[in-house]
């Protein structure tokens, strides 16, 4: 029997939470900003310490096992008392300290500097998260994220600060190239487009 205090990691028990809503393997992989195998590989990890099978894979997608219905209400409720631990320590912390979240190659520089000269008593710190770290603000390690949509988080109030567009290149005899504009589903589970970050295909 395994010794679930120890092994039983948050990360995966949000990879199977978000798999369980969206019964594709594909889609919460782009939601969580996860290769599909890489996520694929979580969940059998997960599957794994618990002893048990949570999902099946059908023609059609996946569906939850006898398990995994039972494990899933558990799991929300794990994952969310984990997020309220986090913040009854948070509120712990000294006054006005502040730490702010920012993804990948986003800039917050200006506005960090903008918020220490209106605010000089407070303690505000900064943290560069990797694109699938956004879990560190439900996690309650940064108290502010600044992130790309979608978002994998919930519970939280978000704000669009700003849009910027988004650019698909792909060699000249490819299917889409002759498109004026395109969605993520015209090119969703195509193997031949990856993510130069190591994100999502």
């Amino acid at each position: 029997m395994n010794d679930l205090g120890v092994d039983l990691e948050l990360r995966l028990v949000r990879y199977f939470t978000v798999v369980a809503e969206h019964l594709n393997f594909g889609r919460a992989a782009a939601e969580l900003h996860l290769a599909q195998p890489s996520l694929s590989r979580q969940i059998q990890r997960l599957e794994h310490r618990l002893g048990v099978r949570l999902l099946d894979r059908t023609p059609q997608g996946s569906r939850l096992t006898e398990a995994g219905e039972a494990f899933l209400p558990q799991a929300r409720a794990l994952l969310q008392a984990a997020r309220q631990a986090a913040l009854t320590a948070r509120a712990y912390t000294p006054t006005g300290k502040l730490v702010i979240g920012y993804v990948e190659d986003l800039v917050i520089t200006p506005a960090v500097r903008e918020l220490r000269r209106r605010h000089p008593q407070a303690d505000i710190g900064t943290r560069h998260l990797e694109c699938n770290e956004e879990r560190a603000f439900t996690e309650g390690r940064v108290d502010v994220l600044v992130g790309r949509d979608p978002l994998s988080v919930t519970d939280a109030r978000v704000s669009v600060l700003y849009e910027e567009p988004r650019m698909l290149v792909v060699p000249i005899d490819h299917h889409l190239a002759a498109r004026s504009s395109v969605s993520p589903d015209d090119f969703m589970g195509d193997d031949s487009l990856i993510c130069p970050h190591g994100g999502v295909r």
